[in-house]
C-alpha cells in the first residue's frame, strides 16, 4: 500500500469568513440563527410574562432573522476590512489571537449589535401590536443575545 503524505493544515479558518464566502456551512448558520433568534425572542417574552408570545413570534421572526443575519454579515465585513486594511496600510499583520484580533473583531461585533437593535426596533415589530417600550426591550434583548460573538473567538483556539 502506498502511504499518502498529504496533510490538511487549513481546514479551519476564522469564523467570520463563514459570513463572507458561501459554503455548505451557510445552511447550518441559517438554521442555527433562526433557532437562536426564536429562542431569544420567545425567552425574553416569557421572562417578562407577555401574552400572545406565539402571535408576536409568527409576525416578527422572519424580519428578526433576516436583520440578524445581515447585521452579522456587516460586522464580519467590517472585521475583514479592518484586518486586511491594517495589513495593507501599515504593513503589519494583526494575528487572529488576543489582543490583536480583538482590535479588529470588536468594532464588527459592536456594529452588528447596533444594527440588530435599530433595525429590529424600526422594522421587525410593526405588525405585532407591541407598544414602543416593549419593542425597545425586545430589540435590546435581541441585540445583546444575538450579536455575533463568534467574531471574538481567537483563531489560535481553533488551530491549537
Amino acid at each position: 500500500m502506498k502511504r499518502r503524505d498529504t496533510k490538511l493544515y487549513n481546514i479551519l479558518f476564522p469564523s467570520w469568513m463563514f459570513y463572507l464566502w458561501p459554503t455548505v456551512l451557510w445552511l447550518i448558520l441559517l438554521v442555527g440563527n433562526f433557532a437562536w433568534d426564536s429562542a431569544v425572542l420567545l425567552g425574553a417574552m416569557a421572562l417578562w410574562r407577555w401574552a400572545d408570545k406565539g402571535q408576536v413570534w409568527r409576525r416578527s421572526i422572519l424580519p428578526v432573522w433576516v436583520i440578524g443575519f445581515l447585521a452579522d454579515f456587516a460586522g464580519a465585513l467590517l472585521v475583514a476590512v479592518l484586518y486586511f486594511g491594517t495589513e495593507a496600510l501599515f504593513q503589519i499583520t494583526l494575528p487572529f489571537t488576543f489582543p490583536g484580533g480583538m482590535l479588529c473583531a470588536l468594532p464588527g461585533l459592536v456594529l452588528a449589535g447596533v444594527l440588530i437593535y435599530f433595525l429590529n426596533r424600526r422594522f421587525s415589530f410593526r405588525k405585532t401590536g407591541l407598544d414602543e417600550g416593549q419593542v425597545k426591550k425586545l430589540s435590546l434583548a435581541l441585540a445583546i443575545a444575538t450579536a455575533p460573538y463568534t467574531l471574538l473567538i481567537p483563531i489560535e483556539w481553533l488551530y491549537g
